[in-house]
């Protein structure tokens, strides 16, 4: 005969699931900006001076977005808990923004709402 479990414990679950999802959504936005500032990089108009403004400004976007990628790689090694991710999901929220785009505005809002759904 099977264990009954709790609802609360069903609830658990239930986040876990949706901050699992929550954190695989930042992990592949990341990556997604990150190919679409390497692919701005690589059309940029040459030659490139030293004090092109814009072009730094991507450059230093990317580089961003590749020591954060990195960072999320060293955590999928680990076993992370429910409260891991809700303080990796409340990091990125609070984070400045990666990229100049609506997208990552509404990704970053929709995750506040989410987030605020999970039962703490």
């Amino acid at each position: 005969m099977p264990a009954a479990t709790s609802p609360r414990a069903v609830d658990r679950e239930e986040d876990l699931a949706l901050l699992k999802s929550l954190w695989k959504e930042i992990k592949n936005g990341l990556r997604r900006g990150k190919r679409v500032i390497g692919e701005e990089i690589r059309s940029y108009p040459t030659p490139i001076p030293r004090c092109d403004a814009q072009f730094n400004h991507l450059y230093e976007q990317q580089a961003r977005l590749a020591r954060e990628l990195d960072r999320i790689a060293a955590l999928a090694e680990k076993s992370l808990k429910r409260e891991d991710y809700i303080g990796l999901i409340e990091g990125f929220i609070a984070s400045a923004p990666y990229a100049d785009d609506a997208a990552e505005r509404r990704l970053r809002s929709r995750l506040k709402s989410e987030l605020s759904e999970v039962g703490k």
